[in-house]
């Protein structure tokens, strides 16, 4: 557990800011005593305790990102989050051969307490045996706190890509104990077909990975989750969405009045397309699905704009995965996976806002929504009393340049380096106590910890405690 600073005890005030709630910025003062936001007073009015003077700033929600794979360095990845304004990751916990769903995550649930992370960090678990469904293990991942549940509608190379009727059964089971399936959409038969054509026409290269898994292959994969998720009257999470026919697919499931169900965007796919894969350094841009065409943008920034898509994440790599060595004419396979969990915010608020969506919108989806989907709000994504109080203070009359090492998440050279922005992410705390100061990390090493999710939490309403 993490040790509380004495000065934790005492009142902080952070005062002078302009802060962003749903119903959008208003002048106020957030009081925060022992780690919890205690009130929004007007502004000006907080008469006691440690300032933080946020003139001329707005103060946000601590970021929480609902898609990253941080395990392989976890002190790297939270360092570079924090830096970025997100104060909580959930991270997937990508098991090792032949290691369960439950197995994995309570292994790495016990790595936790050994990796220092700078941020919360709450876990997905992947479900790498496909079509293996147990009550038991269903129930251990309830009882550890599991975000959500993730399965694969491709990767059959791999052996972790599921069927229909696997998923049917996954979602039916999921849906008595009130847990979130998550899916990675693509239709990994079209994909196989493809990718056989491809090698028969000699075909290699980045570029040829990338046109192996077009728009239609994930649509058609959105398709059946979606209609599979209403048969079973589960919660459907569909992650990083990539292209306008998937859109479309949620938006035809809600109105015709789907379960509960959230679609998120990754930062690469609004901002990046695929021109990138005809450049020297094309292997750099290889992620799963990849980068679209030019016009896919558009759709996903309206998208975000209009409430279809509900989260954006960073599909955070903390390390590259590996794609089949065929297309390859090295024969070594290509590495793929961008990290972006520091860049995340930052670029959100910048593209955001040039792009007309409202503060407060921006802050949902990049804070309030996430929690919800994964059972975290309204200990997170929100300042409101009794929530923790994880806050950013963003100076937008900075500018910002981002450098090939700016969030030190160790993974080398950054996709987004040169990006110019508007804004800066000033301060950042975690349960009042300072993470970040004028953009630089102040906080020990240690300053996050485990998050767990929903009926695993303990503590006065239902909230855990950091002490």
């Amino acid at each position: 557990m993490i040790k509380v600073p004495k000065a934790m005890s005492d009142t902080v005030v952070v005062t002078g800011g302009t802060v962003v709630t749903p119903a959008g910025p208003l002048p106020a003062d957030v009081v925060i005593e022992d780690g919890t936001i205690a009130a929004l007073a007007a502004a000006g009015t907080a008469a006691r305790g440690e300032r933080i003077d946020a003139t001329g700033c707005f103060v946000l929600p601590g970021g929480v990102d609902p898609h990253c794979h941080i395990m392989p360095d976890v002190a790297a990845a939270t360092r570079a989050a924090a830096l970025g304004g997100t104060t909580t990751l959930l991270s997937f916990t990508n098991p090792g051969p032949g290691e369960g769903g439950a197995e994995c995550l309570l292994r790495r649930q016990r790595e936790l307490a050994n990796a220092q992370p700078a941020v919360d960090v709450g876990l997905h678990a992947m479900l790498y045996q496909p079509d293996q469904v147990h009550d038991a293990d269903l129930r251990a991942l309830r009882e550890a706190g599991v975000s959500g549940i993730k399965v694969f509608l491709a990767y059959h190379e791999l052996g972790i890509m599921w069927s229909a009727r696997g998923l049917l059964e996954l979602m039916t089971a999921a849906a008595r104990y009130g847990q979130v399936v998550q899916v990675h959409c693509e239709e990994g038969q079209l994909i196989e077909g493809l990718v056989a054509s491809a090698l028969a026409a000699g075909r290699t290269g980045p570029d040829v990975f990338a046109q192996t898994r077009p728009p239609a292959a994930e649509a058609a994969a959105v398709a059946v989750a979606l209609q599979t998720a209403t048969i079973a009257g589960a919660t459907c999470y569909l992650t990083h969405l990539s292209c306008a026919q998937a859109i479309d697919q949620v938006r035809l499931a809600r109105r015709r009045g789907s379960p509960t169900l959230h679609a998120e965007v990754c930062l690469h796919h609004l901002l990046l397309d695929d021109r990138c894969y005809q450049q020297d350094d094309a292997e750099r841009y290889l992620v799963a699905p990849p980068l679209r065409p030019p016009g896919h943008q558009e759709a996903l920034w309206q998208a975000l704009a209009d409430g279809t898509l509900d989260t954006a994440g960073s599909d955070h790599s903390q390390a590259r995965s590996q794609t089949i060595p065929e297309l390859d004419p090295r024969g070594r396979g290509y590495s793929y996976g961008i990290a972006g969990a520091g860049a995340r915010l930052p670029l959100l608020l910048s593209r955001g806002l040039a792009r007309g969506l409202p503060l407060q919108r921006i802050a949902e989806v990049a804070s309030a929504n996430p929690a919800r989907a994964f059972g975290h709000y309204p200990r997170k994504g929100a300042l409101a009393p009794g929530s923790d109080a994880d806050l950013v203070v963003w100076d937008p009359a900075a500018e910002t340049t981002i450098g090939a090492t700016t969030f030190d998440d160790g993974t080398g050279d950054s996709v987004y380096a040169g990006e110019k922005l508007s804004g800066r992410i000033r301060d950042v705390l975690l349960g009042g106590s300072p993470l970040v100061r004028e953009g630089r990390l102040v906080a020990a090493a240690a300053a996050g910890s485990y998050l767990a999710s929903g009926a695993a939490v303990t503590g006065p309403s239902g909230r855990g405690s950091r002490r």
